[in-house]
C-alpha cells in the first residue's frame, strides 16, 4: 500500500510541474506576443544565445544583431541596458496597436536586476511586427523618443 502511495504522489507531481506557467514555449511560431518578448530578453540577458534572439526578431533586427556580434555589444548598442541578473516583466495591459497599424504591437518590458552591485528598474517599450505568419521583435525604442 506504501509503495502505491508513493507511485501516485508521484505521478501527481509530474503532472502539477508540467503544468507550471512559466515554462516558455519551444516553438515561438504559435507564441503570444509577450512570450516573444520575455524570449528574445531572456535569450540575450540569461542564456547569451544571440541565435535563438534572431529567431525571435525581425529580418532587420536580426542583421542589425548579426552586425554587432557579441552579447555584450547587443546589450550596450541594441537594448541599452547591462545586466548580471535580471527580471523582466512584460506589462500585458501595456499591448497595443503601434501608430494604428494592427499588424505591429507595441508593448511595455520592465526591467529589475543587477549590474555590477547596483541595482536596476528600467523599461523599454518594443514593437512586434507580425512575420510569415509570428509575431518578432522588430524594435527597441529608446525611452528619450517615445512618443
Amino acid at each position: 500500500m506504501t509503495l502505491l502511495r508513493v507511485a501516485f504522489l508521484a505521478l501527481v507531481v509530474t503532472v502539477i510541474s508540467a503544468c507550471s506557467g512559466d515554462e516558455q514555449p519551444d516553438d515561438y511560431a504559435s507564441a503570444k506576443p509577450a512570450e516573444v518578448i520575455s524570449g528574445f530578453y531572456k535569450a540575450v540577458y540569461e542564456q547569451e544565445d544571440l541565435e535563438q534572439a534572431k529567431k525571435l526578431s525581425s529580418k532587420r533586427l536580426a542583421d542589425l544583431i548579426t552586425h554587432y556580434g557579441a552579447v555584450s555589444q547587443v546589450q550596450r548598442y541594441v537594448l541599452g541596458r547591462y545586466f548580471d541578473t535580471v527580471e523582466i516583466e512584460v506589462v500585458s495591459d501595456s499591448l497595443t496597436d503601434y501608430l494604428n497599424d494592427s499588424n505591429e504591437l507595441r508593448a511595455t518590458v520592465i526591467f529589475e536586476g543587477t549590474y555590477e552591485g547596483d541595482n536596476i528598474k528600467d523599461s523599454r517599450d518594443v514593437v512586434l511586427i507580425q512575420q510569415d505568419g509570428s509575431w518578432v521583435v522588430d524594435k527597441i525604442l529608446d525611452a528619450r523618443y517615445r512618443p
